[in-house]
This record gives C-alpha cells, sequence and structure tokens, in this order.
C-alpha cells in the first residue's frame, strides 16, 4: 500500500517510522511520475509490512524538497530510523528502488 503523505505528516509517517520508508516526490503532471507508478506500485506489495511506502506532490513539498536537495521529480529517498540512506531521480527499476536500503 502507498500512503499519500502531506509534509505536516512527514515527521510521525517518516522521521518517526519504526519501520524503514520509501519516500517519493511526485508530481500529477508529470510523464516520469506516471511511468514509475506501477513499479512503486510493485515494490510497495513486494516489501508489504517491511518497507513503509509513501508518496508527497512536489506542489505542497516545496520546503521538504529544498531540505534534501530534490530538484525534480520523481525523486526517491530511502529512510532508516529517519536517516536518508540512499537517493535516486527519474525513472528506475524496482531493483534500484531496492538497492537504497
Amino acid at each position: 500500500m502507498i500512503r499519500k503523505i502531506r509534509p505536516g505528516q512527514f515527521e510521525t509517517e517518516v522521521k518517526n517510522s519504526q519501520q524503514p520508508v520509501l519516500l517519493e516526490f511526485y508530481a500529477s503532471w508529470c510523464p516520469r511520475c506516471a511511468m514509475m507508478e506501477d513499479v512503486v506500485e510493485e515494490f510497495a506489495s513486494e516489501n508489504r509490512g517491511g518497507i513503509k511506502v509513501c508518496q508527497i506532490d512536489e506542489a505542497d513539498a516545496v520546503l521538504l524538497m529544498e531540505q534534501y536537495g530534490i530538484d525534480r521529480v520523481p525523486s526517491f529517498l530511502a529512510f532508516i530510523k529517519g536517516k536518508v540512506t540512499g537517493a535516486v531521480t527519474g525513472v528506475v527499476s524496482r531493483e534500484v528502488l531496492e538497492r537504497l536500503f
């Protein structure tokens, strides 16, 4: 399951999560983001219960994007115990997402 979050939920859903988190910065207008939908769904399904998958719309997350140096979508950050363990931008495979952890 993919959780769509807002910036006000970032601390609870991502930074303070007891389980690892894959956070995707996306935009509804972005064709590359649309290309990643099936990949992210597959990743979420295969890691259900092990890795939480969250998405945040870039239009809502300008400050978070600045904080983490994100300037394009789709961009993915992997968090373990509130710390970024990996980052990747663009259209990537499920295997690339898995290697972020």
